[in-house]
């Protein structure tokens, strides 16, 4: 496990935390997916999010208009990229499959969009039972088909199965 595979462990830990102190708590199950947290709850995955801000702050330092940031970013993402920080902060934009010298380009819109590219069918139809579940459940839509108890056992088995 890596470093930040345990803190994106810990940050779903936090969220769900969060979310049950903001109320939610009686509505998704402790144990719920890691893959399904963060996009139930309306945030990108904490890599993707990481991944997007590094691209941000590359590309920042790259057109600064202070000449010694900008030198030191342009030889370590171009020059001595796996021996600096910034330059392996910049190989990591490799996971949008952006060109190397547009990191400006990875928005949320993007991160969003490769988020659901790598995702699967079923993933994407979960997400979206389980919001519509929890607007039932928090009383914004109604379904008078179900009752509280089996919109509650839905919701667990959507997010635990």
């Amino acid at each position: 496990m890596t470093f930040t595979d345990a803190y994106c462990g810990t940050w779903l830990t936090l969220l769900w935390k969060v979310y049950a102190l903001l109320g939610g708590k009686d509505y998704l199950p402790f144990n719920i997916h890691s893959r399904l947290i963060a996009p139930v709850c309306g945030f990108l995955p904490l890599k993707d999010e990481l991944i997007r801000r590094c691209s941000s702050f590359v590309s920042k330092c790259l057109i600064t208009e202070n000449s010694v940031v900008r030198t030191v970013s342009r030889n370590g993402v171009y020059f001595t990229r796996m021996l600096s920080l910034i330059g392996r902060n910049a190989q990591a934009c490799d996971f949008y499959g952006i060109p190397f010298g547009n990191f400006g380009t990875v928005s949320k819109r993007l991160a969003w969009t490769v988020f659901h590219r790598n995702s699967s069918q079923s993933d994407a139809d979960e997400i979206r039972t389980i919001k519509e579940l929890l607007s039932v459940k928090a009383g914004h839509v109604a379904l008078s088909s179900f009752d509280a108890s089996q919109v509650d056992f839905m919701i667990q088995t959507l997010c635990t199965q």
